[in-house]
């Protein structure tokens, strides 16, 4: 009889705990589980409504925890790595959640919800061809899923095989009329104009709202500012590419570092001598670019802090003197807190954007703003002219030293420039950063000549020197990298080859952010040696001044 009337007492208070759980009361929840835990230990129900609340209440560290002790104490259980690698994934721990998903599969390999998070997981750390493998396992595994073949879509699209990813997403929707998902996917890879991908995306999301998560209702939006920004549509952009900070959104899409303030955000008003600190945002090509919208802050009664990259301080200080210039400083571990509390307002660098370029003609007021150490001028002023003598100095960046399959198409290779190598009156300087030196070794054997650099000068670590360097060529030609936002930043005559019209020319042919950077495309086939062939002859024509 005690027997039974502790079973009822227990399923008693596994409802009010479940009750409390449904009304987000963590702290009734987590009361009545430990008590229940206590009492009974292998009453595991309780750790997973628990570990449950806590995911649904924010709560990420304690949910990845008591996931995992769920998963450790019942690994019949995938509901434990469920919940625990959310958890994790929700504060940037990906790998974590990873290891935490492959082990189960170990015992639960039938659950394909195991692989839907795995996919999230490699997804979010960049490793293409372990997510495209997990997606095809959970299509193997339940070839009438939508979700999984949304999946699939997904990962063929991270390798830039569009044809593929367009027949997965088409499947998914064949499968499911009305997965909202799958359908802004196909939008978003069947090569649809912008103006008819905005509307698709617009009637998608107002007529799916019920349907549809919103983390893809996020993502969907945050997706569409890139085609506003195409066709000139500054101000709806903008405000679209907000979206990329909300939590809700895939990591591996939106804006990034996530950073956690308890000081608002500014919006534009007046400041009226509060202090206001400006942060880095995406990578170091990205925050050049955007520091070139740091002028207007000058003007501002207030006190401007900017954190930025570490390689960017002594560049930004010496030439923002008014600015209080320091390196980045955040928990890089969730809640991603501040190490500084001495601002009342704060602003990632891009979102300067919808304060003050909401035109086309706002980037009228744009400028060269990088200001180079005097000392490194002379340095690089002195070595050039002994060496490239009257020759044309010609700065040569041919790719990035990140490359992946959708970003690999828009690189050149280094003998795709060989009408510079011919050119008797052409220096060549080397401003590739990274790994290059076999390929730079190759091209002087074959044709005789050298390309300028020095051992002394590292273009990956060293900004003040690259800035310095940059400042002393007559021109710089190179493709979508850190290296072509520097030398617009510094006001060196830029040549930019791209293989296409991107989201930062803003629906025109140019590109708005730096006056001296020309942007060069290929318009018939987007061919980036092509590009590279437009470049060259533009800088064959020069004369040396």
């Amino acid at each position: 009889m005690a027997l039974i009337i502790l079973k009822n007492y227990q399923s008693h208070l596994l409802e009010k705990a479940d009750k409390a759980r449904s009304k987000n009361d963590y702290a009734t929840c987590a009361r009545l589980c430990e008590a229940i835990l206590k009492k009974t230990p292998t009453e595991l129900g309780a750790l997973e409504i628990w570990a449950l609340c806590a995911l649904e209440c924010g709560k990420f560290e304690e949910a990845a925890k008591l996931g995992i002790k769920l998963a450790e104490k019942l690994p019949s259980n995938p509901n434990g790595a469920m919940i625990s690698s959310v958890a994790l994934m929700n504060t940037s721990q990906d790998w974590a959640a990873a290891q935490v998903l492959e082990n189960q599969l170990k015992h639960t390999p039938q659950e394909i919800g195991l692989l839907f998070n795995l996919h999230s997981a490699y997804a979010s750390l960049g490793e293409n061809t372990k997510a495209l493998e997990t997606a095809m396992s959970a299509v193997a595994l339940a070839p009438t899923s939508a979700d999984a073949f949304n999946n699939l879509g997904a990962s063929f699209h991270s390798v830039n095989r569009r044809k593929d990813a367009a027949l997965a997403f088409q499947t998914a929707l064949d499968l499911n009329p009305d997965h909202a998902t799958a359908r802004l996917n196909l939008v978003n890879t069947g090569g649809l104009d912008d103006e008819s991908l905005i509307a698709e995306t617009e009637y998608v999301i107002k007529n799916s709202k019920t349907k549809i998560q919103e983390r893809i209702l996020v993502g969907a939006v945050h997706n569409a500012a890139f085609s506003y920004f195409r066709t000139g549509k500054l101000k709806q952009a903008w405000e679209a590419l907000e979206k990329g900070f909300n939590p809700l959104i895939d990591s591996n899409r939106g804006r990034r570092p996530q950073r956690t303030f308890s000081k608002p955000r500014w919006a534009g008003e007046p400041l009226n001598g509060k202090r206001l600190m400006v942060w880095r945002e995406q990578g170091l090509g990205d925050e050049i670019m955007f520091g070139s919208m740091l002028p207007e802050l000058l003007t501002l009664e207030a006190k401007v802090i900017l954190e930025c990259e570490p390689r960017l301080v002594n560049l930004f200080q010496q030439s923002f003197p008014k600015f209080d210039v320091r390196s980045e400083a955040y928990h890089q571990v969730f809640p991603f807190l501040n190490v500084h509390d001495d601002f009342d307002f704060q602003i990632p660098i891009g979102s300067l954007g919808g304060i003050y370029r909401n035109s086309i003609e706002d980037f009228n007021r744009s400028a060269p703003y990088i200001k180079v150490d005097s000392t490194l001028q002379q340095k690089y002023q002195t070595r050039l002219t002994a060496q490239a003598g009257e020759k044309i100095k010609v700065g040569l960046c041919w790719r990035s030293g990140v490359v992946s399959p959708t970003r690999g198409a828009s690189y050149t290779m280094l003998k795709d420039w060989i009408d510079l190598f011919k050119a008797p009156n052409v220096c060549l300087i080397n401003l590739q950063y990274g790994q290059c030196e076999d390929e730079l070794s190759e091209i002087e054997k074959e044709f005789g000549i050298e390309i300028l650099r020095w051992k002394d000068t590292n273009l990956q670590n060293d900004l003040d020197a690259l800035a310095a360097l940059i400042s002393q060529l007559d021109v710089v030609c190179s493709v979508g990298t850190a290296v072509a936002q520097m030398s617009g930043a510094v006001g060196t005559p830029t040549l930019l080859c791209a293989n296409t019209y991107g989201w930062t020319s803003f629906g025109t042919k140019h590109y708005p952010f730096f006056p001296d950077v020309h942007l060069l495309v290929d318009d018939v086939n987007g061919d980036m040696q092509v590009a590279a062939g437009q470049a060259s002859s533009i800088v064959l024509q020069l004369k040396k001044t």
